[in-house]
């Protein structure tokens, strides 16, 4: 390992994208904000953009692996120096920069446009400067300390070693801790660490959040689609994908590491898990439940620490919850049948309950937007064509949407985030894109309109708005699915969160036409047992007991 990540190696033999992430890392060390790898279609002229002291940077990064870099980088980042009003401008070179660029330097610096050079000699000056570690790099709470120690130990020991931690709760921070501590201890053979996801998005989110932890030492690659490392000592992101498109190529690694683990059990994963059996193998996860019925504790082993969404609210590492369900209506006819046949959730959920209708959930989700003064949110819908569709109707109300879905292009997704990120949209309509890996603290509202049987997806979307901000004071929670397995989790939520503080408010969690219905099915799920521990679709019974006719609201006398 080397003193610095970028080094020699890295200029001589890239590959170029590495060069740039190198050039973005550096920044971030050195105290930058806002960092951003923009290069691809669209970028006018800008690799990597960062903030500091009020000044705006813009990097244009060319990699070459003999002779000189195109003059035409200096017009390049000129032209991205206006469009994004940039304070600074620079070229970065992985080769000493030739006559042709320094003329174009000169030509710009007449007409009054400073241009600097970030040429190897100096790009190796700044790694050797940097700190040892990122001014972001965060103190671990007392459970991310206790989980970075069980996880290093069960790893060193057992040789496998899994973590479960309530989305928002740190999970990439204990991972990439974990693996600092035991590259600082030698404990990883060959220098060589792999870090699986399942997505771009996700590995390059990874790759990102683990730059906060590391030590300056420790170079990352990545591996997916085109790019391969030119050499492996270090951190290897790479999607299973291409792991797996790859896997008699690769070297050995010393440690393997999974986020959301709870794939584990797929082919694509378990193939790079065969073929790395000798490995150090930990993952991590929020969700450990698997709809295929696999045990993920067969190949990482039992949990070392568990930290769910209860105990993150009850100790306020989560934002306050203020959960609400809505519904047409009740179906009293049903309710005074009292059938001596137990009803199925499936029966119950399609004649007990009835789903508000689109328009209706638009006007609410601005109502509450307004009234409750949200910033940003998400809706989950039922399929790409429902995030397109709700999108538009909620523009019909006022309301700066689009919807970001698995059809785009990563570099269309890119943007559509940005702006959301930035405050340009108010909402965005999504289907799955946004259950996994997904760091978007400020959001402060979400909204379900779709169903979902499967809790792990339903507490991956929740965890989207229980992260915590500076900028906002809970998440509010507009549920319009009227699914009775919906209630039941948010009740058990609510057992988990009392303590000194109640962070989870339940008073009005379902909201219907007629008042009196809302705190019948509070009160009925109550006494249920558990239904999410009950395989299959469960038979329940409804109370046996009459109701009058609902009242239709009164009259002035």
């Amino acid at each position: 390992m080397t003193d610095a990540f970028l080094d020699a190696r890295r200029l001589l033999k890239g590959p170029w994208q590495a060069f740039e992430r190198d050039v973005a890392r550096l920044l971030i060390c050195n105290g930058f904000q806002d960092v951003r790898v923009v290069g691809g279609s669209g970028d006018r002229g800008a690799d990597v953009l960062g903030r500091k002291n009020g000044e705006l940077w813009v990097i244009q990064c060319k990699f070459t692996t003999n002779g000189y870099a195109a003059a035409a980088a200096v017009d390049e980042v000129a032209e991205a120096g206006r469009f994004y009003r940039a304070s600074r401008m620079y070229v970065a070179t992985s080769r000493p920069p030739g006559p042709a660029t320094r003329s174009a330097i000169e030509r710009w610096g007449k007409l009054g446009l400073k241009i600097g050079v970030l040429e190897p000699a100096t790009l190796l000056a700044m790694a050797q400067k940097t700190p040892e570690f990122p001014p972001a790099r965060r103190d671990l709470r007392d459970y991310q300390e206790s989980a970075v120690e069980l996880f290093v130990g069960a790893l060193r020991e057992t040789g496998r070693g899994q973590v479960v931690l309530a989305t928002g709760l740190g999970k990439t921070v204990v991972m990439s801790e974990a693996t600092a501590r035991l590259f600082a201890d030698a404990r990883i053979p060959d220098g060589r660490a792999l870090v699986l996801a399942g997505t771009r998005e996700l590995v390059d989110q990874l790759q990102r959040a683990f730059w906060d932890q590391l030590p300056k030492s420790i170079p990352t690659h990545r591996l997916i689609g085109g790019e391969t490392p030119a050499f492996w000592e270090g951190i290897t992101f790479a999607t299973v994908q291409s792991a797996v498109a790859r896997l008699d190529e690769l070297p050995d690694f010393g440690l393997v590491l999974i986020d959301e683990a709870h794939h584990v059990g797929s082919d694509t994963f378990r193939q790079v898990t065969d073929r790395m059996v000798d490995s150090m193998i930990g993952g991590v996860t929020a969700t450990p439940w698997r709809g295929d019925g696999y045990d993920i504790d067969t190949l990482l082993g039992p949990p070392v620490i568990r930290v769910g969404i209860a105990e993150g609210l009850k100790r306020g590492f989560l934002c306050e919850a203020d959960y609400r369900m809505f519904a047409d209506d009740i179906d009293w006819q049903l309710v005074r049948d009292q059938s001596r046949n137990a009803y199925s959730i499936t029966q119950l959920n399609k004649r007990l309950l009835l789903p508000t209708r689109d328009e209706e959930a638009a006007r609410r989700i601005r109502e509450v937007f307004d009234a409750e003064a949200r910033r940003s949110g998400i809706v989950f819908c039922s399929t790409v064509l429902h995030a397109k569709s709700f999108a538009a109707m909620l523009g019909l109300f006022g309301l700066r949407c689009e919807a970001i879905t698995g059809e785009m292009s990563p570099r269309e997704r890119d943007e559509v985030m940005a702006r959301f990120r930035s405050g340009a949209l108010d909402l965005v309509t999504t289907r799955d894109l946004f259950n996994e890996g997904v760091d978007v603290p400020d959001v402060d509202l979400i909204a379900f309109m779709r169903v979902t049987h499967s809790r792990r997806i339903f507490v991956q979307q929740l965890g989207r708005g229980l992260r915590t901000s500076p900028t906002k004071d809970k998440v509010v929670v507009l549920d319009f699915v009227s699914d009775i397995r919906r209630i039941s989790e948010v009740i058990e939520l609510e057992r988990g969160a009392k303590g000194d503080i109640e962070r989870l408010r339940l008073p009005g969690v379902v909201e219907f036409r007629d008042a009196s219905a809302g705190s019948f099915m509070l009160e009925w799920m109550k006494d249920q047992a558990d239904l999410f521990s009950r395989e299959g679709d469960a038979m329940l019974e409804l109370p046996r007991f009459d109701f009058p006719e609902p009242h239709g609201g009164g009259t002035v006398q």
